[in-house]
């Protein structure tokens, strides 16, 4: 009898090779758990509902007394745990949408919200920053209606107003269309008005015309339908020939045939330049079309040029420069097909003005400063400021980094890497020294053809690593030698096809809004992609570095550690990862891990599997796949609540080439897996 042990689980989830050709030691799925630092697979903890939050607040942070929320109305009622922060708009009642970035300094938060109409503010402490202002004329309308119409057929009617019966005599010879006879034959009077119209459409529909046509009767009124949707028969004649003392009357026109029409804004204008590269279509929805029609402004460039936010169905024009000149812009639309904007008429660009920084989305506490983005420029505070921004602030300024390197024209995030700052956009990073005095301020490095679109991405891990979600998977930012010149490390290579996959059709907005934290009580890094968590368990000294993945069962908005323990948003529930008790929460939610099909060195030859033992803590359930074809096909082993290997082994009767256990927890409370071992008969050598 031979054996194949499988002695832990240190590589984690690796998806980079076929299920056949993967080595053993890692998993082909490991959902909701994660590895422990002794390479065994562990079930995670629960996501438990803590905190239920009042509508219309958005976001969530931390500072030292607790987590925060923020909304622009007045304070509502706040669970006991959470407290609220006011963001206003200048305007005072525009709605905060979303909030973009957010640190602490001196305490405090200091953050960037988002409003109704797109723009966009700094505060601190609660307070705008003045110093910033968003002078980019804007102007906003809404889709209020649209749609698809489906095709339609052509119509018209005739009506049998008079006749006799007499047979060959008293007769409809033939009708036609626009020359075409659409009866298959003479048609007789029969004596009466309703009884002829009935045979008139029996004869057209028996008969097949090129183009084709169907009929119904009601009374003596004839409709005559095109058996084609569209408009190729309108306007065309209905000719009933008659003989005898048949007449027929109220003789219509063929009407009403159409093709499909969906709704379109056809064009777009500000002060008559097109800001938008062709038509867009209506779909789906208001919303989703104001989403279509925001991104096609943002995906061509205009002279000037213009950006556009989205808020519902609300579609905001945003002049891609702060100063006044575009005040008074006629914003023009073309429609057609029913879509239908508010307001239709008279809309004008507004609210631009001259002088001050463009707000950025993106802002960081390093050093004595706060660093914030603002298209290609990267801008710092005063010393010990963070509400003083202008020059003539001792320290503040403001560096245009695509001056220093070109694909630097829209920065999208800044973090602290060692004793330098890493200045992002979606393709390139720069490695800055920073000085207090702005003097001494120095690029010292250039990494090209890699950034970030996720700010929030971007985390600290460790003394010397730096995280980031590049469109190709996670990335790390490390110093390779003793020179201390960064470098990036494929760390999210085991998984990058299911981060790529997860990325797949996200809009700008939604990649915007992916996380990553550090979870605070076991240090396991987590990346948040809508309703996945991503979790890196890296511990150096047991030579663990492990990938799995969580399925929390919602949507994750922000991830917030807080003394430790990972707090996440969704909707309007803020939930507590493993509950709020010393001792983490488990539910019955099922963790599943999976190990590649093994061969046990012989790839080609049968084995017979005649048994199986497992090391596991809780409750498991155990299955066998033989086919790497069929991942899907499963056969059950059976149920193990302690480890096998002193208690007889668990019967196993197969027979493959290749052999995968899928391992499924079963019912509440906390469960680890730490080894497997599958019995055969052959000569195979153990893995």
């Amino acid at each position: 009898m031979s054996q194949v042990w499988i002695k832990e689980f240190i590589g984690g989830l690796d998806t980079r090779r076929m299920p056949e050709t993967t080595s053993g030691g890692v998993l082909i799925e490991a959902t909701d758990g994660h590895i422990t630092r002794g390479g065994e697979f562990e079930k995670r903890a629960s996501f438990v509902s803590t905190y239920a939050l009042h509508a219309g607040t958005t976001g969530m942070y931390a500072d030292a007394a607790g987590l925060v929320v923020f909304g622009h109305d007045v304070a509502p009622t706040m669970p006991l745990g959470v407290r609220y922060q006011r963001l206003q708009h200048p305007g005072g009642t525009l709605a905060l949408t979303r909030v973009l970035s957010e640190d602490l300094y001196a305490g405090k938060v200091y953050a960037v919200g988002e409003f109704a109409d797109g723009s966009r503010h700094h505060f601190y402490d609660g307070v705008r920053v003045t110093d910033w202002f968003d002078g980019r004329a804007r102007a906003q309308f809404r889709v209020v209606d649209g749609g698809v119409t489906p095709p339609t057929k052509a119509s018209g009617r005739f009506e049998v107003t008079g006749g006799t019966s007499n047979p060959g005599v008293n007769r409809a010879t033939s009708i036609t269309i626009d020359g075409v006879t659409i009866t298959g034959g003479p048609v007789n009077h029969t004596g009466d008005n309703t009884t002829t119209a009935t045979a008139l459409a029996g004869s057209i529909n028996s008969h097949t015309s090129s183009p084709d046509y169907t009929a119904t009767a009601v009374g003596q009124v004839v409709t005559v339908t095109a058996a084609a949707t569209g408009p190729a028969v309108n306007g065309n004649s209905i000719v009933v020939n008659v003989e005898g003392d048949v007449t027929g009357v109220n003789i219509s026109l063929m009407a009403g045939g159409a093709d499909a029409a969906t709704s379109r804004l056809e064009s777009l204008q500000v002060n008559g330049v097109s800001i938008i590269a062709s038509g867009v279509d209506w779909d789906t929805s208001n919303n989703v079309t104001a989403s279509a029609i925001a991104a096609a402004i943002n995906s061509f460039t205009s002279s000037p040029d213009y950006t556009a936010t989205v808020n519902d169905a609300a579609v905001n024009i945003v002049a891609a420069t702060a100063g006044a000149a575009p005040n008074g812009y006629p914003v023009t639309a073309s429609v057609s097909n029913g879509l239908l904007l508010s307001p239709s008429t008279g809309l004008q660009m507004a609210n631009g003005a001259d002088g001050g920084f463009t707000p950025g989305a993106f802002v960081k506490t390093i050093g004595s400063k706060v660093y914030s983005t603002s298209g290609p420029n990267m801008h710092y505070s005063g010393i010990k400021e963070p509400t003083k921004w202008t020059t003539e602030t001792t320290g503040a300024g403001f560096v245009d980094m695509s001056s220093e390197t070109s694909g630097s024209e829209e920065l999208t995030a800044l973090a602290k890497y060692q004793d330098f700052v890493a200045v992002f956009a979606e393709r390139v990073i720069q490695i800055w020294v920073v000085d207090p005095d702005p003097a001494n301020n120095a690029q010292a490095q250039v990494l090209n053809n890699t950034g970030t679109a996720s700010p929030r991405s971007v985390t600290q891990f460790g003394d010397a690593d730096l995280f980031y979600l590049n469109e190709t998977g996670l990335r790390s930012l490390r110093a390779r030698d003793s020179s201390n010149a960064a470098a990036t490390e494929d760390i999210g290579v085991p998984v990058d096809t299911l981060i790529s996959a997860a990325l797949n059709g996200l809009t700008d907005n939604e990649r915007a809004e992916i996380n990553g934290a550090i979870e605070p009580r076991d240090g396991r890094f987590w990346l948040s992609i809508k309703d996945t968590i991503f979790v890196f368990s890296y511990f150096s000294g047991a030579k663990v570095s492990a990938w799995s993945t969580y399925k929390p069962g919602f949507d994750v908005e922000r991830l917030v550690p807080f003394r430790r323990r990972m707090f996440v948003r969704s909707g309007d529930t803020i939930y507590a990862y493993g509950g709020l008790s010393d001792t983490p929460v488990h539910d019955d939610t099922v963790a599943v891990a999976r190990i590649p099909y093994l061969d046990a060195n012989e790839p080609t030859r049968k084995k017979h599997l005649k048994g199986f033992d497992a090391a596991v803590d809780g409750d498991w359930e155990f299955f066998v796949g033989m086919d790497p074809r069929d991942l899907a096909t499963l056969d059950k082993i059976g149920v193990l609540a302690e480890t096998s290997y002193s208690h007889g082994t668990v019967g196993l009767y197969a027979e493959a080439t290749h052999f995968s256990i899928l391992a499924r927890t079963t019912g509440d409370g906390p469960a680890r897996l730490g080894a497997m071992v599958i019995h055969f008969e052959g000569d195979g050598d153990a893995d």
